[in-house]
């Protein structure tokens, strides 16, 4: 791939930040006093860190005029005089806080790779997160069906367990075996630091054209990797859709990512469906889809319902198919 991102800064931190939204893209980083003017002109984004900007404005050779330059600042710093000094001096288009404007900048870099690869975070409000175990199971199953090359995290310890999902789900093994399906499991009872997790996330989208990621929404680590996130979705049972914890976690899932969608899981189409997806498109929320599994009376009956049913798998890979981009 010809065009790169260039990164401007002397901090590692920086570096492991920006990393996660460059998916598909090359992206080089450079401390501000090692810089080219090669690079500089070469480069199809410029992306400098608001701490290397006063070197760079030091340089005894003013650096060209060009396009596609972001200042990237802390959030503490975002409302610094010096910081928009810094933004016009150098030309920049648009000044993001990091990571608060991690949206932004995933959107800017998306654009310039040729098949970026898309990280979907699964993130079951309840408690339990079985439910979001075995939607996680179902995807990765439509995924490798549908002959796509994955990556699976599971960074939520629940009782049922993605593997032990995987195991129970109806496996169709000549279409499963169109894909192929790498997995990454939580061997403890608490989850991984976050850190852990978005590498392993980034690790995963260099290579796989999907990763998905199982996550708990009720830690507070978990806002730190949605960063990297192109598509979150939300799996609930019908009776929960406007409950203040899902309500909760539909809304912090808004402000990282355009991309959210509640997926509502019922007995009945005629009316736990329709009337939560109803509920929850009065409550504002921005993509839903409702699937009924049958009449059963116990919850582990209703997951086994949702691991067995093949419909219910595409139904699911309906949602995240649209996002993902191949080569010509």
């Amino acid at each position: 791939m010809s065009c790169f991102v260039l990164l401007i800064t002397d901090l590692t931190t920086m570096c492991r930040e920006i990393e996660q939204y460059a998916r598909g893209v090359r992206l080089v980083a450079r401390a501000p006093n090692q810089l080219t003017g090669e690079e500089w002109n070469r480069a199809a984004l410029v992306l400098i860190d608001a701490q290397a900007a006063p070197i760079l404005r030091a340089r005894p050779h003013e650096l060209a005029a060009r396009d596609a330059v972001m200042l990237l600042a802390d959030p503490e710093d975002g409302d610094e005089p010096d910081v928009y000094r810094h933004a016009l001096a150098l030309g920049a288009a648009h000044l993001v806080t990091v990571p608060d404007g991690s949206g932004v900048l995933r959107k800017q870099m998306s654009r310039l790779a040729e098949h970026p690869a898309v990280v979907v975070a699964v993130l079951d409000p309840e408690p339990s997160g079985e439910v979001g175990t075995a939607s996680t199971a179902s995807l990765a199953l439509a995924g490798t069906a549908a002959g796509e090359h994955l990556g699976l995290i599971d960074a939520r310890p629940t009782r049922l367990g993605l593997h032990r999902a995987l195991l129970r789900a109806r496996h169709d093994a000549p279409a499963a075996g169109s894909g192929s399906l790498r997995t990454l499991f939580v061997t403890e009872q608490q989850p991984p630091w976050h850190d852990a997790v978005r590498e392993a996330m980034t690790d995963l989208a260099r290579r796989h054209a999907v990763t998905l990621a199982h996550l708990d929404p009720r830690q507070a680590d978990t806002v730190a990797v949605l960063g990297g996130v192109d598509l979150i979705i939300i799996p609930v049972r019908a009776r929960s859709v406007t409950t203040q914890a899902t309500r909760s976690v539909v809304a912090a899932a808004c402000h990282v990512t355009p991309h959210v969608h509640v997926h509502v899981i019922g007995e009945t189409v005629d009316t736990d469906v329709v009337d939560a997806v109803a509920a929850g498109i009065g409550a504002g929320y921005p993509s839903m889809t409702g699937l009924a599994l049958g009449d059963v009376p116990h919850a582990s009956g209703d997951l086994d319902a949702q691991l067995g049913d093949t419909s219910h798998h595409q139904r699911l890979w309906e949602v995240v198919a649209p996002h993902i981009s191949h080569p010509v």
